[in-house]
């Protein structure tokens, strides 16, 4: 089964650049999930939208959802 490359920042459009951008401000890294997504950029932003919802909002702090994504993410044995 064939596997879609991730995407650098020097392959995708302007609007998706300026996606990886924040998240290299904000993190210090872009998501290998984004990277992939970033192939059909209207799948990528409407993630971003769901994500940064459920991060950055209601009472569970975001250290821990992340470590719940890793640990979740492990188990599945994701390489993300």
């Amino acid at each position: 089964m064939g596997r879609l490359p991730k995407l650098e920042r020097d392959q995708v459009g302007p609007e998706i650049q300026a996606i990886y951008d924040t998240y290299i401000k904000e993190r210090g890294n872009v998501p290998n999930a984004f990277k992939t997504f970033a192939h059909l950029p209207s799948y990528l932003t409407t993630m971003i939208a769901h994500y940064r919802a459920v991060m950055f909002t209601g009472g569970v702090p975001f250290k821990r959802k992340e470590l719940l994504f890793l640990y979740v993410s492990t188990l599945n044995a994701c390489r993300y």
